[in-house]
């Protein structure tokens, strides 16, 4: 038994290459079935929320206005009313999140929230134009000029694109390939077909639609709607991109996943990493346990989050065993695990090669294995050390 269990983790990049070339083909179908010449849109309102990163912040927003895009651009910050930093953005519009608001989201969510309600009572004033897109990052991300301009192609009401990390030295990049990995050989799969896992918020763009009717609020089921209150009251939760996205998908908004790329920056150091992935993996385990998303898809993010952590020991522990002559297979069977890591390598060269290039390509087939084992461990660790019970703020350059 443990022999086949084994070589079930062996043969997964079969399924995995085939996930990347379905993924491809729903992509390309989107983008011939979504594109027009030119969206109705008067204004692009690019929004960060940060927490006084005033300096990277306002290098996105020169960025971003060096675009000379079609389509007049309004910068936002949106900022905590305890925000000293306030008066050094360059931003168009500075939105400040009192301190006495609240609302069923909490940290990055709540502001996003106040944010978007604001929005709505500008449009209803006249204050903005009510076709316009909104653009969101981080403030240590940057969409990229393809992929804004791709979004004023693809008349989808939610795009997101490829993250693709900024090279801040080799281990620091090593770890990041496999977010381009994840959007390779999932997102761009699940979210081209309209029934999306995961998300980001450092690269997302919705169309006025989108952001009218679904707002920040994280539960979405009976059993959920029971308990929010306990949840939001003494649960941090900080995955407001995916809860956001699959609320549109399940609203029946049309969704389209990019190949462009979305530049972030990795985190700085182990211990930052560690921080930012314990952050997202409990906030997805309380996504599963409050429910607050519908079964379908609780058990799509379920399945993917924890794939990655058995098929790596699963691997691991069985290249082990062969080594020492434990377990063996067939001669023919032994050539099918020889093709299949042949083809692992592949589809990690292309997912990372397709936004950064041949070099990063052949850097990410040769440090496969040490990217897995990096985040295996990284994951573990944040399990481990359990629910951060606080929202983890790491460093950003």
């Amino acid at each position: 038994m443990l022999s086949e269990l084994i070589l079930v983790a062996w043969l997964t990049p079969i399924l995995y290459g085939s996930a990347t070339v379905l993924g491809e083909i729903a992509r390309r179908r989107n983008a011939r079935k979504f594109y027009t010449s030119r969206r109705d849109v008067e204004r692009i309102i690019f929004q960060i929320p940060t927490l006084g990163n005033y300096e990277t912040t306002n290098r996105t927003f020169a960025a971003i206005r060096e675009y000379n895009l079609p389509v007049p651009v309004e910068c936002w910050v949106i900022a905590e009313e305890s925000d000293a930093s306030v008066a050094r953005y360059n931003a168009d519009r500075i939105v400040v999140v009192p301190a006495d608001f609240s609302c069923n989201a909490l940290y990055k969510a709540r502001a996003l929230e106040y944010a978007r309600r604001f929005r709505l009572s500008l449009a209803k004033e006249g204050g903005i134009p009510t076709k316009y897109l909104l653009l969101q990052a981080d403030d240590d991300s940057t969409p990229s000029r393809p992929f804004v301009e791709e979004c004023l192609h693809v008349d989808a009401d939610l795009i997101i694109g490829t993250i693709t990390p900024r090279v801040k030295g080799f281990w620091n990049t090593l770890l990041d390939y496999e977010r381009c990995i994840a959007c390779t050989t999932a997102c761009n799969l699940w979210t081209n077909i309209g029934i999306p896992v995961w998300a980001h918020g450092e690269g997302l763009c919705l169309s006025a639609q989108v952001d009218e009717n679904i707002d920040y609020s994280f539960p979405t089921g009976r059993k959920a709607w029971k308990q929010s209150g306990n949840v939001v009251a003494n649960k941090i939760i900080s995955s407001e991109d995916m809860i956001i996205t699959h609320k549109a998908a399940l609203a029946k908004y049309r969704l389209y996943n990019s190949s462009k790329p979305v530049y972030i920056t990795p985190p700085l150091s182990f211990g930052d990493a560690i921080k930012q992935r314990r952050r997202w993996e409990w906030g997805h385990l309380r996504i599963v346990r409050y429910g607050l998303l519908p079964l379908r898809n609780r058990l799509r993010v379920g399945f993917y989050e924890t794939a990655g952590l058995v098929i790596y020991a699963g691997a691991t522990i069985g290249l082990l065993l062969r080594v020492l002559g434990l377990i063996g297979y067939a001669s023919s069977i032994a050539l099918l695990t020889y093709t299949t890591l042949v083809l692992w390598f592949g589809v990690r060269g292309y997912s990372v090669g397709r936004v950064k290039g041949v070099k990063h390509a052949v850097a990410a087939m040769a440090a496969s294995y040490v990217t897995v084992t990096l985040n295996f461990l990284v994951h573990i660790i944040g399990l481990v050390k359990g629910d951060p019970k606080k929202f983890e703020v790491i460093v950003k350059a």
